[in-house]
């Protein structure tokens, strides 16, 4: 009996690393799992119904360069995102509609569509 006191039970130990191991694990996968969800966006479902596909999970660098590509997109894109960008909340900017509208704006400036101007101008004598 005095040895039994000595040796604690092998499988004790075992079991609670294990049990330890498998509740991690569920907290870990169960943290990695949640994303909010963000409201639908007018202006996401427009741009990837002209072609950009799910944009998602795009980063704002693919989101850009497809805009370069697409400059009539992006023009009406900005003109589009300009208001909602001036009352859009700080965490905005990282949602789906604000990379859009941030690459749309940072595009618009490679913009080489000629502009149409307001302004009459005379024949040069």
């Amino acid at each position: 009996m005095d040895i039994a006191r000595r040796c604690p039970e092998p499988e004790e130990p075992a079991m609670r690393r294990i049990v330890w191991m498998v509740v991690s694990s569920v907290v870990v996968l169960a943290m990695c799992s949640c994303k909010k969800k963000e409201p639908p966006s007018a202006i996401v479902e427009r741009v990837e119904a002209a072609g950009a596909g799910d944009l998602t999970s795009a980063s704002f660098d693919s989101i850009e360069q497809w805009f370069l590509k697409h400059q009539d997109v992006g023009w009406q894109t900005k003109k589009e995102c300009l208001p909602i960008q001036e009352k859009a909340p700080a965490g905005w900017a990282e949602t789906t509609e604000g990379r859009v509208c941030r690459a749309a704006i940072a595009a618009s400036v490679f913009n080489t569509q000629p502009q149409k101007s307001d302004q009459y101008n005379p024949p040069l004598p």
